[in-house]
């Protein structure tokens, strides 16, 4: 049985700022299940974002130019997908998109 991740929401239709629920001046933080969020930004992310982990993140735009070799962004996807705690079962590209199948132990 996959493992819910909860995390606090991002407006993602902006600049990923926290979502607030209600008026802006004493609004909540909303919470959901996380775990397509974490995925996003592990691939939207470069390494050395995260100063705290310097070595996580795909960085997924430094590959835009390399249609030769996909197997590398899918291998290194599914490297930090696994070191982020996840079991992954497949990350494929279908159609020109990333497909994954992966969930948090």
């Amino acid at each position: 049985m996959a493992k819910r991740m909860m995390d606090i929401a991002l407006d993602n239709e902006a600049d990923d700022d926290m979502l607030i629920t209600g008026p802006a001046d004493d609004g909540d933080l909303a919470v959901i299940e996380s775990t397509r969020e974490h995925q996003r930004q592990l691939l939207l992310n470069n390494k050395g974002d995260f100063k705290e982990n310097p070595t996580v993140c795909v960085g997924v735009i430094n590959y835009i130019d390399d249609e030769e070799d996909t197997g590398a962004l899918m291998r290194e996807i599914a490297a930090q997908y696994a070191l982020d705690g996840m079991t992954v079962q497949k990350v494929i590209r279908e159609a020109g998109d990333i497909v994954s199948n992966a969930e948090y132990k």
